[in-house]
């Protein structure tokens, strides 16, 4: 089936429907599929841009999804944050596996390329760094679904691709969409103690770059699992000061702290993603994730000044 999607692709204008169109990734992979002129609707909930339509992927926008003439399902929504996905897991499970099984089956039928959105926290973080072989062995139920949801892509659809990233971070979503970002801007802005964890490793992703892996893999006819992340090792507090020095801000009010504050999901202490696999296929490895600041510096500074802005207002 892989062959004949070879052939099918290289005669066939690609017609992509991304889920999460507005999201922290689903943005940059609609501009990366503008730029490359690829047909594409993106699906959201408040649609604001032309190639966008309003759909969540519950049972509604589902249906409405099966009705979309595509030939690529590009998959990035899911209920993201451990700690509600924790306390709400009939609501995770719709969304992080039921969803996707109705998805992957409405991609089977009509003979679609898939790609799945997955997670570095499919892993335990105890034995690092984890290739795509690794046995997977979630900490908390977000990664359970995440991995659940893997699982009911690769069986329906065996030549689907999966693509887990780590923390992720951009500003093509709007700057309030980057926890990771703003998280730190907050606190050195905050001008009162603000606790930041210093033991939880971190590989913060550039949302462009992962963008480009996406394409890199179609363009490959790339099938299995696969995974792509920044080259930076470190956690918040660290981000924390190298963000202050590249914004010009003091770092005094944050508090550094040996261990992550209680929470309602348990975190992965190092779920590092080995990247050879993707690396040895002719993907440029991403840039330093201060480097990559410092290119977004005006973009992120401009945004940060309206969200204050507004916030006042």
């Amino acid at each position: 089936s892989s062959r004949r999607f070879k052939k099918f692709q290289k005669t066939t204008v690609m017609k992509i429907v991304l889920t999460g169109s507005s999201g922290l990734l689903g943005s940059d992979i609609a501009l990366e599929a503008l730029k490359q002129k690829q047909a594409l609707i993106g699906l959201c909930r408040h649609p604001s841009k032309p190639f966008e339509i309003e759909a969540d992927i519950t049972k509604d926008g589902i249906a409405k999804i099966a009705n979309l003439d595509f030939n690529c399902l590009i998959h990035t929504a899911a209920w993201r944050n451990p700690d509600e996905c924790e306390s709400d897991r009939d609501g995770t499970y719709l969304i992080n596996v039921e969803a996707v099984k109705a998805l992957a089956e409405i991609a089977r039928k009509k003979n679609s390329l898939f790609v799945y959105i997955s997670t570095d926290y499919v892993f335990s973080g105890e034995n690092p760094p984890y290739s795509e072989e690794s046995a997977p062995c979630p900490v908390n139920y977000y990664g359970e679904t995440k991995l659940l949801g893997e699982k009911a892509v690769l069986q329906k659809i065996p030549n689907a691709v999966i693509l887990r990233v780590p923390l992720l971070y951009g500003v093509n979503a709007g700057l309030a969409k980057s926890a990771a970002l703003m998280t730190s801007l907050r606190a050195l802005d905050s001008g009162k103690k603000w606790d930041m964890e210093d033991s939880i490793v971190r590989f913060p992703t550039y949302t462009g770059d992962a963008a480009k892996a996406v394409f890199f893999l179609i363009r490959k006819n790339a099938a299995g699992i696969y995974h792509f992340s920044g080259q930076d090792q470190t956690t918040r507090y660290k981000m924390t000061v190298e963000m202050a020095e590249i914004f010009e801000k003091k770092i005094v009010s944050i508090v550094r702290l040996d261990e992550p504050p209680p929470a309602e999901a348990k975190r992965p202490r190092n779920s590092q993603l080995s990247m050879n696999k993707i690396l040895k296929m002719g993907l440029p490895p991403p840039i330093h994730f201060g480097k990559r600041l410092r290119l977004l510096k005006n973009e992120i500074l401009r945004q940060y000044d309206d969200i204050k802005k507004n916030s006042k207002n």
